[in-house]
């Protein structure tokens, strides 16, 4: 087995570079296999959505209102940080929310939990998944709840809280449940990644699917650049524009302490820094620590959704003593999964992400409001 893990791995980076690579694809190589498999994936999806659209296949509709945060490419494109971002603005206005995600590679995914009540944590990262189990942390009076089946857990969530509207994030392509509200998420800088579909490139579906949407958002939008609009959004959907600003969250010896109080970037500046992530896009993190004029004297890059051991956190403390940093530096993200009886040998600063909307947000605020000033589809 050991043997195998070389090879292995390297399959699997020379993959992911190719679904990262643009322009045309070279005859006879990796890139042109992996188009070959993409065409018969994006058969199948579009045959798929065809089936739903037609009544073929059955949706399910929920009896509350239901809002769901997407996007047509795998990768972060900002849905947690959004999902956070409509989820307190509704709890804001009095409304019950419960939010629901996949928990993606968490042991409650195939079975479905509870990972908070709005008021405790009921399960940790190992079980929920990283991103909701961040959500649970950060949303304080609204339920999180996770599973692959998104009707049956939504159910679930009902039952147990009651909500007036459920946020489901990453549900753009689950047809199997009816939505009031469908929002895309587009990357501002890659759309579509290098255009092509898994596994040639990120596309989830073609840019056809936009047409399903409510609304698209741009995230990481440059204050600066001009508006293009994604080709096949009909003239009639809404496009918003965001961009992430980032925070940080000092971490004290409550390890609760760094959710609730933010404080500027700008703090970082000057900073001699260890910085370690495990995130979609680890040098995009890296990037805006230096933009804010942090000095990153050594960085860790992990796999997405990487779990850390003795070892790792070890070995980042180590190198923050060598180096005589100033602070160590993480991702939100990451820092939810740190075991809290670790003891750093300097501060350990956590850097957020929190959505701003460029000159549109009112608009936007306005759509939440009127798809619940209805009353529900059903009742309870």
């Amino acid at each position: 087995m050991p043997t195998l893990k070389k090879p292995l791995e390297k399959l699997r980076n020379r993959i992911e570079a190719a679904m990262q690579t643009p322009g045309p694809t070279p005859w006879f190589s990796l890139e042109a296999l992996l188009l070959v498999l993409s065409y018969g994936y994006g058969a199948v999806i579009r045959l798929r959505a065809r089936m739903y659209e037609a009544g073929w296949l059955p949706s399910r509709r929920l009896p509350c209102h239901v809002i769901s945060v997407g996007n047509i490419t795998t990768g972060g494109t900002g849905k947690t940080p959004m999902t956070i971002f409509i989820a307190r603005h509704l709890r804001g206005m009095g409304h019950g929310v419960a939010v629901v995600s996949r928990g993606y590679r968490g042991r409650l995914e195939e079975r479905g939990g509870v990972v908070s009540d709005g008021d405790s944590i009921l399960a940790g990262p190992k079980q929920a998944g990283d991103e909701p189990y961040l959500m649970a942390k950060v949303l304080k009076g609204i339920p999180v709840l996770v599973g692959r089946r998104r009707y049956e857990v939504g159910m679930l969530a009902v039952k147990r809280f009651r909500p007036d509207v459920i946020i489901f994030d990453d549900a753009f392509q689950h047809l199997r449940l009816k939505r009031d509200l469908d929002l895309v998420l587009l990357d501002s800088r890659l759309p579509y990644g290098n255009g092509y579909q898994l596994p040639r490139g990120l596309m989830r579906e073609p840019a056809v699917a936009l047409k399903r949407a409510h609304a698209v958002i741009y995230t990481r939008f440059p204050p600066s650049d001009t508006v293009s609009r994604p080709h096949a959004l009909p003239d009639r959907q809404p496009l918003f524009l965001t961009s992430h600003r980032p925070v940080i969250r000092i971490v004290g010896p409550d390890r609760d302490d760094f959710f609730s109080e933010t404080q500027p970037i700008d703090r970082l500046q000057s900073k001699r820094a260890v910085c370690f992530a495990g995130l979609a896009d680890n040098q995009q993190f890296f990037d805006a620590l230096q933009q804010a004029g942090c000095k990153l004297i050594r960085t860790f890059s992990f796999d997405d959704h990487h779990r850390y051991t003795r070892s790792d956190l070890d070995g980042i403390s180590a190198e923050a003593v060598h180096h005589k940093a100033d602070i160590v530096v993480t991702s939100l993200k990451d820092g939810v999964k740190l075991e809290p009886w670790f003891s750093w040998p300097v501060s350990l600063v956590v850097v957020d992400a929190q959505i701003e909307f460029i000159g549109n947000e009112n608009l936007f605020l306005d759509r939440l409001s009127n798809i619940l000033r209805f009353s529900h589809r059903g009742s309870y």
